[in-house]
């Protein structure tokens, strides 16, 4: 126990020494307010953005020209704006200062520093559960290689291209674009997807609560083509409907087909179904990458299978997320969310079947375990301190988009508690129809272009306790 203390406060201290993160300056120290009781919006300009077209920042703008504030409520339109243009990831900076041409009319001006837009990101990643699994094998046969081209804000008009090769230990070719606004109004919008994906091992199933792996030396184990489209509609500032359809073909070896006959559902080696999808958010968070104030709710209906073709895909998903964020006090800050799945009918392949333990959504303390069910409960708390103030740094010879860049650090303590409905009764899946809980320490470090790096040391239930590392933010 105590080698494993020392050495979680050696990762810990280590990145600390160049970590970045970012804040956002109070509007009133970024202007001075004439001392009135009403504002006039006269003019709104906007410096900075060399190739973002003005109406995407004045979409987030939480006023217009024309408008009469009140000079405190005005000063938190101004903070509001500022975090939403932020909240775009389309920029580095945001700053807003006042001038007036009289008592009351004022212009804004909105001063802002563009991000680096085009990506052409190398792909070198662990193809596992997560980072933890892998790293009790360090298996270096799981490799994946590549390159990612991404363009998130194409022509200027936060239009997003990604096209993806990837190859090693699994293949994908993938293609997507999306566009937030068709309209003038600037409130619908449009994203296509296509990808083709292949495996020579996959998970089969779960035995107590580890994955069992099926590899094929001579050919795929699995293989899929998906294509989707979705519509998108924001009508409000803060809120986003959006409807999607998406068609998956799957194909499996005989020998997966032998070991579940479930995986596909109904003992078949090839499957092929259309989706259909409803999302609602409602997005009040100050950043999106590191929130500290504000919140965030989700539902996400998902119909597997439409009755369009013979498939016996017959499956009906919900999941609600709400995520609660409190400024206790200077430097102290409260974070909790609630995060639920039900599944609403019992016709699940297991390729389909929902489950605790995969990328993000899982218990903290339980990185090395999977547990499978069809129905999921999972709360979070976590108090943190601002260990390191959010501040920033200008390098000189770097080019503007990289030249000034911001960081902070977090220490925080946190509890997590789930509980999975199995209904199914996977062989020894132990963890399942129980409560399960775990706690710990941990820091985050946070940087910009959207970058957490997360160092956790917890305990589970059972007194397994570990070292563990993340690249999202805790809750």
């Amino acid at each position: 126990m105590k080698k494993s203390l020392l050495l979680y406060f050696s990762f810990l201290i280590i990145p600390g020494l160049f970590g970045q993160a970012y804040q956002l300056d109070p509007v009133e120290m970024d202007s001075q307010l004439v001392a009135q009781a009403n504002n006039v919006v006269s003019e709104i300009k906007i410096i900075g953005n060399k190739l973002t077209k003005d109406y995407i920042i004045l979409r987030e703008m939480t006023f217009n020209v024309g408008d009469t504030l009140e000079n405190e409520v005005f000063v938190q339109e101004l903070e509001q704006s500022k975090k939403n243009i932020l909240n775009t990831s389309l920029f580095n900076f945001t700053k807003m200062e006042l001038a007036y041409s009289d008592s009351i009319h004022v212009v804004v001006y909105i001063q802002v520093v563009e991000r680096w837009y085009i990506f052409p990101i190398p792909i070198f990643e662990i193809d596992d559960n997560n980072f933890n699994t892998w790293w009790q094998d360090r298996d270096l046969s799981r490799i994946n290689y590549g390159m990612n081209v991404i363009h998130r804000n194409v022509r200027g008009r936060k239009e997003r291209l990604g096209v993806m090769a990837k190859f090693g230990f699994s293949e994908r070719l993938r293609l997507t674009y999306s566009i937030p606004y068709i309209n003038k109004q600037r409130r619908s919008g449009m994203s296509f997807g296509l990808s083709y994906n292949r495996k020579d091992e996959i998970v089969y199933t779960t035995f107590r609560n580890k994955r069992l792996l099926y590899k094929n030396e001579d050919r795929d184990a699995i293989r899929n083509l998906s294509a989707g489209v979705t519509y998108s509609y924001r009508k409000k500032i803060f809120e986003w409907h959006s409807v999607g359809i998406e068609f998956d073909y799957n194909s499996i070896v005989d020998s997966v087909r032998i070991l579940n006959p479930e995986y596909l559902g109904d003992n078949k080696q090839k499957s092929q179904f259309f989706s259909l999808t409803y999302a609602y958010t409602n997005d009040r968070r100050d950043s999106r990458n590191y929130p500290l104030k504000g919140s965030l709710f989700n539902v996400n209906i998902k119909k597997f299978g439409l009755g369009i073709n013979s498939s016996p895909v017959d499956l009906l998903n919900l999941q609600l997320q709400y995520r609660k964020y409190i400024p206790l006090k200077e430097r102290i800050y409260a974070a909790a969310s609630f995060r639920g799945v039900l599944a609403a009918n019992d016709n699940q392949p297991y390729l389909l079947r929902n489950g605790l333990g995969y990328n993000s959504f899982m218990i903290r303390s339980y990185e090395l375990f999977v547990i499978d069910g069809q129905n999921i409960a999972l709360g979070k708390a976590q108090v943190r301190y601002q260990l390191v103030k959010p501040r920033d740094w200008d390098i000189q010879f770097m080019p503007q988009q990289f030249g000034k860049f911001h960081f902070a650090m977090y220490v925080g303590i946190f509890a997590d508690a789930a509980y999975v409905e199995d209904q199914f009764g996977y062989p020894d899946n132990n963890l399942a129809n129980e409560l399960q809980y775990g706690s710990g320490i941990g820091i985050d470090f946070v940087t910009y272009y959207d970058f957490v790096l997360r160092t956790e040391f917890s305990m589970n239930k059972f007194g397994q306790s570990g070292l563990f590392f993340h690249f999202v933010a805790p809750i």
